[in-house]
């Protein structure tokens, strides 16, 4: 079975396209602002924590040119040249520590690990135990010019853990001779995790150094490390030594910083998270889809009144043709917006006003057409009547009953005077009464007293006027096809009254054999094969009420009740027009 495709208006098409075309604009739109923006806060984020990193690098280059420029203090106390002694030199060492928070102690060592100047009293470490230390191993093997040590506990106390910068250095006093020894500076860690924690790179990010081996020398998660509660991603950092890239760990979007802390063997490490440097953009985006759904609607709406307001003469002529369909001629040209609709207007305010011409020609044609055949119906004498009427005649002039001859011959004549005149269409309803009395007088005498009639007509209804000829028919169809057939006395009984003000019913009412209920149905059906009940000899009740609608509109006509073996009643509705003169139709 073949699916009929759904067709849309144009009104729809067009708000379909333009809502469509706007939506995919604000769509691209939104996309590449999204876009620009998105990359911008994500660069301007990324600069911003690149600078946070290479700021706390340089405090922390700062600090170890500081603490480089405390070694060369001590390097130049210590020349045989100051001519200080070794009380001397160590008493200034105690008034540098006590005016700086950051440095621990100051010990010089000889190549063998043992003190020689300290300014702490007591040294935690025998010699053997220094000499084994990592900072004094690495500055007594000239491993470089100086030697910083990740967070370890002093070797000259008993404290928190420190930050040790070892060098080699010339020492020698009042009453010493110049000898290579090993200096060595505790700083306090808390000054450099200070300095590294300072930085927030983002809310959860952080900073940590490591050394040029890849092994951790600050990091704020060092104990959970030791834990192996969290990790650490080391990997990618003894890959990529400088620098900066973005990579997923432990299941989250990261931005690493790496760079070389100066005149040190460690690398700071910035960490900073993606989905916290790219929070600000989150409100922008919730505000760049509300504007897009906003806009969207917008476009929706106004896509759909720009169509409405384009298609609207185009709606107008549809109406137009629907009232020209339904057979209401009456439209104006429509006035659209563009020449091509009023163009197309005009062509059918044409095409109507010579459709109205063709049907009127058609209708006046049909017309003059039907009139003749329901005057040639009119005119129409059934030739049975007729001759049964003549036989009836000469049957009374041979019998002698002369006054039986005469009325029968007067009835007839006064009956054709009405049926065959010419020029006489309306009458009084008292002249039409007549001719149906002139009727009834003959078929009276033909049928010798077979029934009997009775006709009633108000005074005030005398002179109304009617359409000819539109009674006598229904008095022949009551006599052939309903009282003919009766074993006793038929009776027809015609009677005239005003209803509702402006109309006049007349009703022909016989005591015949009545219709069933499916001829009763079809009897005044135009297409019905049943188009009257005269069988060809009288005129076709539908033939009356087609002429009664002719003259006076559809409102009027027959009406038909029967029952069988009861009788039929027909009721002529006609208008209660204003009276008219009597029609004198002379012999």
């Amino acid at each position: 079975m073949r699916i009929k495709k759904k067709t849309l208006s144009i009104k729809t098409l067009m708000s379909i396209s333009m809502a469509l075309m706007i939506s995919v604009f604000v769509l691209l739109t939104g996309s590449l602002v999204d876009g620009f923006v998105s990359n911008a806060i994500k660069d301007n984020a990324m600069d911003s924590a690149s600078e946070i990193v290479t700021q706390v690098n340089n405090n922390l280059s700062t600090y170890i040119n500081d603490i480089i420029g405390v070694s060369d203090y001590v390097r130049e106390l210590s020349r045989t040249t100051s001519n200080l002694s070794a009380s001397q030199i160590q008493t200034r060492l105690e008034a540098l520590i006590s005016s700086r928070d950051d440095v621990v102690s100051i010990t010089v060592f000889d190549m063998d690990g043992n003190a020689i100047i300290s300014t702490e009293p007591t040294i935690r470490m025998a010699g053997n135990e220094i000499f084994s230390e990592l900072w004094f191993r690495r500055a007594a093997g000239g491993e470089g010019d100086f030697f910083f040590t990740g967070p370890h506990r002093s070797s000259t106390r008993n404290a928190d853990l420190v930050i040790s910068y070892s060098t080699v250095i010339s020492y020698g006093d009042i009453n010493r001779e110049a000898t290579p020894s090993v200096l060595l500076i505790d700083l306090n860690f808390n000054s450099v995790e200070e300095l590294l924690e300072s930085a927030h790179l983002s809310a959860t990010g952080y900073l940590y150094i490591i050394s040029n081996d890849g092994d951790i020398v600050y990091h704020p998660k060092e104990r959970l490390l030791e834990e192996g509660t969290v990790e650490e991603d080391l990997e990618s950092i003894r890959r990529n030594v400088f620098g900066s890239y973005t990579s997923t760990f432990d299941g989250r979007e990261r931005l690493t910083i790496i760079q070389t802390v100066e005149k040190t063997r460690w690398r700071i490490v910035g960490i900073a998270f993606m989905d916290e440097l790219l929070e600000p953009l989150k409100p922008f985006r919730i505000s760049l889809y509300v504007l897009m759904v906003i806009f969207i609607l917008i476009a929706i709406l106004l896509s759909r009144a720009i169509a409405l307001h384009i298609t609207r003469p185009l709606r107008m002529l549809e109406l137009d043709m629907r009232k020209v369909q339904d057979g209401d001629f009456s439209i104006s040209e429509t006035q659209g917006e563009s020449k091509e609709v009023e163009s197309l207007s005009h062509s059918f305010l044409l095409m109507v006003q010579r459709i109205e011409e063709l049907m009127e020609e058609v209708r006046a044609t049909e017309a003059v057409k039907r009139q003749r055949e329901l005057d040639a119906l009119q005119a129409k004498i059934n030739p049975h009547f007729l001759y049964n009427t003549l036989d009836s005649v000469v049957w009374m002039a041979e019998t002698g009953n002369n006054q039986g001859v005469v009325k029968m011959v007067t009835a007839l004549a006064s009956l054709f005077r009405i049926s065959i005149a010419k020029g006489h269409d309306t009458i009084t309803l008292k002249e039409e009464l007549a001719h149906v009395e002139s009727y009834l007088d003959i078929q009276a005498m033909r049928y010798k007293d077979k029934f009997r009639f009775s006709i009633f007509l108000p005074e005030e209804l005398e002179n109304v006027p009617t359409i000819k000829l539109i009674i006598q028919p229904i008095v022949e169809n009551s006599i052939y096809h309903g009282i003919k057939y009766l074993q006793e006395e038929g009776l027809i009984e015609i009677s005239a009254k005003a209803v509702e003000k402006d109309k006049i019913e007349i009703k022909v009412k016989d005591n015949g054999v009545g219709m069933p209920p499916d001829v009763l149905s079809t009897i005044l059906d135009k297409e019905s094969e049943r188009n009257h009940i005269s069988d060809g000899n009288g005129i076709g009740l539908i033939n009356i009420d087609e002429r009664i609608k002719l003259s006076y509109g559809d409102e009027y006509g027959l009406s038909i009740e029967s029952e069988l073996d009861e009788g039929t009643t027909v009721t002529i509705t006609i208008p209660n027009l204003p009276p008219i003169s009597p029609v004198v139709i002379k012999s």
